[in-house]
């Protein structure tokens, strides 16, 4: 019995051990893909990693919480793939973009102008989602000359139509149940690769509001479509490894309790909101008042979408009209 034990307490060290390397590898192999795949521009305003590929009219990506250069990629591609020249930069907290880049919204603003003044871009077309939003609604206010249209994707912002309260889950919160730092990241990437139905429904159910059938509905729909599968895979990729993007979030957190009303009446460029009527994340009534208060904006409801507009039977829809949009307002616009 005690040789058996001490094999036993032998073989769980091994196993263990096994593991810990395999995570190591794991986020070492990471982080250097991440950091290869990018560049470092070093603006008037700091360091910023970013993007930029394609030819055309160009599109700046300011991306969600979690997020970094590559889920601006993965957003702008999906609405703008081989039409426009994508700028993806890393918002400042985000992988290799520090914090002091620009730690409140209008100095996020701020930087992205002087990231695509170093490129060599004076005018762009700005799509936006979720948390990035709020940047996003200051580079028109500050910058109005450079833009030629604004997409906000179901924007997270605190205005007099919605307090603070009306949000029913805190983002932060859900990142860290969900993943649980950068070793639970592994775990699920893990668990995603060999079926990704339990962190899809997990989502799912956290993301969007409905009944227990709409929700197994959209997570069926998601699985069998090719294309929105590999999407939502691809989509978590961008939130590891978490401590990569940490500082990013807590501040985008910290940076939307605290936002003042903005001017949004002051917004004179071609502006789309898109939100689904079933976001559990950021409750639609946020977008509708901020489509009434930005001069000519156009507000499209996507009915029975959660917060992740870019899945379910409505995202072919949702592509369509975003890029009917952009390729109006972006007519005439100097290619790069």
């Amino acid at each position: 019995l005690a040789k058996a034990s001490f094999l036993l307490f032998v073989l769980v060290l091994l196993v263990a051990g096994f593991g810990l390397a395999w995570f190591a590898s794991w986020r070492s192999d990471k982080l250097a893909s991440l950091d290869s795949a990018s560049e470092i521009a070093e603006t008037k305003k700091g360091r910023i990693e970013y993007v930029d590929r394609g030819e055309g009219p160009t599109l700046l990506v300011f991306h969600d919480a979690p997020g970094g250069y590559d889920q601006a990629i993965l957003l702008g591609s999906l609405f703008a793939e081989e039409e426009f020249h994508l700028v993806a930069p890393s918002r400042p907290g985000y992988l290799r973009t520090p914090l002091t880049t620009g730690r409140s919204l209008p100095e996020q603003a701020d930087a992205m102008a002087a990231l695509i003044e170093m490129i060599g871009i004076s005018r762009v077309a700005v799509l936006a989602s979720s948390f990035g939003a709020p940047a996003a609604l200051h580079f028109p206010l500050r910058y109005a000359d450079k833009v030629a249209a604004l997409v906000l994707l179901s924007p997270a912002l605190t205005i007099s139509a919605v307090d603070q309260k009306t949000f029913p889950i805190d983002l932060g919160q859900l990142i860290d149940e969900r993943l649980e730092g950068d070793f639970g990241a592994w775990v699920a990437l893990e668990s995603l690769q060999k079926d990704p139905r339990i962190l899809l429904d997990g989502i799912v159910q956290n993301e969007s509001d409905g009944t227990q059938a709409e929700h197994e509905a959209l997570v069926e729909y998601t699985l069998e479509n090719a294309d929105q599968r590999e999407w939502f895979e691809s989509l978590i990729e961008t939130f590891v490894p978490p401590s990569a993007r940490e500082a990013g979030v807590r501040n985008d957190l910290q940076q939307l309790r605290t936002l003042n009303d903005l001017p949004l009446e002051q917004i004179v460029v071609p502006t789309l909101i898109v939100h689904g009527t079933a976001d559990k994340l950021i409750p639609i009534a946020g977008s509708e008042a901020m489509a009434a208060r930005i001069p000519g904006a156009i507000f499209h409801r996507v009915d029975g979408a959660g917060h992740l507009v870019e899945l379910g039977p409505k995202a072919a829809e949702v592509q369509s009209k975003i890029l009917e949009f952009l390729r109006e307002r972006s007519a005439g616009q100097l290619p790069r």
